[in-house]
């Protein structure tokens, strides 16, 4: 699949959120964005390990003492990644991974730290 198609399957994805995730990442301004490919630097930090998606930015504990980010607070889904993980066409199982990921990045934002979101299944 293209990026294009990725896109329309994420954006789908969004749509299906709960209305409190959707709230969130619309009026905190967190973007969603698709990338063909993991950033060189994405790769080198999680070395051996397969990247579905990031995010990057202050969580939404620490934002009240910082005044400005160094980057842009955003989750970042890469196309490649799952691909490779669940071949090219969009199936049932991608889309619930697509879901997942895009949960699990949401619950980074909130200020859970990796291992409480996997005890909740992300």
């Amino acid at each position: 699949m293209n990026l294009e198609e990725f896109e329309a399957e994420v954006r789908r994805v969004l749509e299906e959120l709960p209305g409190e995730y959707r709230e969130i990442l619309s009026r905190e301004e967190v973007e969603v964005i698709c990338r063909d490919r993991v950033p060189q630097a994405v790769r080198e930090r999680h070395s051996g390990r397969t990247v579905l998606g990031i995010f990057t930015g202050i969580s939404r504990e620490k934002a009240g003492r910082f005044s400005s980010s160094v980057e842009p607070t955003r989750i970042e889904i890469y196309r490649e990644s799952f691909e490779r993980v669940y071949g090219t066409g969009i199936t049932e199982r991608m889309r619930d991974n697509i879901y997942r990921t895009v949960v699990h990045e949401i619950a980074h934002y909130l200020g859970f730290d990796e291992e409480s979101i996997r005890r909740l299944g992300y």
